[in-house]
């Protein structure tokens, strides 16, 4: 065998193993990042800046979602502007603290690359609103 068909040869396998790899760490990443979760609150703790969701996952199974809510992260309320005239300035964002967010709130939660790290939390629905 010529010392030119054993390098491509190598290529072609490094190149496949590479492509295998990537494949494989896509499948088995968890979540990307951008992915939102959304619940109602279980628990608070601004100290240990975590929040817990009572979420329905996947087949509609209910579970926790414990996820860290570091110093960096956007945490919003949402509510409805009663003067707002179209769809774009039917709701208004409120920075607020972790602090702020309340057991039985309704929130969405913006995953970070981490599926265990929220980078923005946004309270959509507060714990007696609504009908």
């Amino acid at each position: 065998m010529s010392a030119r068909v054993s390098a491509r040869r190598l290529r072609a396998l490094v190149a496949g193993a590479a492509l295998g790899v990537g494949l494989l760490v896509m499948a088995v990443g968890g979540a990307p990042a951008g992915e939102r979760r959304a619940g109602t609150v279980l628990a608070v703790d601004p100290q240990a800046r975590t929040l817990t969701l009572d979420e329905f996952g996947a087949n509609a199974e209910r579970r926790a979602l414990r996820v860290h809510v570091p110093r960096e992260a956007l945490v919003l309320v949402s509510q409805r502007n009663e003067s707002g005239r179209d769809l774009k300035d039917a709701f208004r964002e409120s920075t607020i603290s972790l602090a702020d967010v309340r057991v039985g709130d309704f929130v969405v939660v913006e995953l970070s690359s981490d599926p265990e790290v929220a980078r923005l939390v946004m309270v959509t629905l507060r714990r007696g609103a609504g009908s």
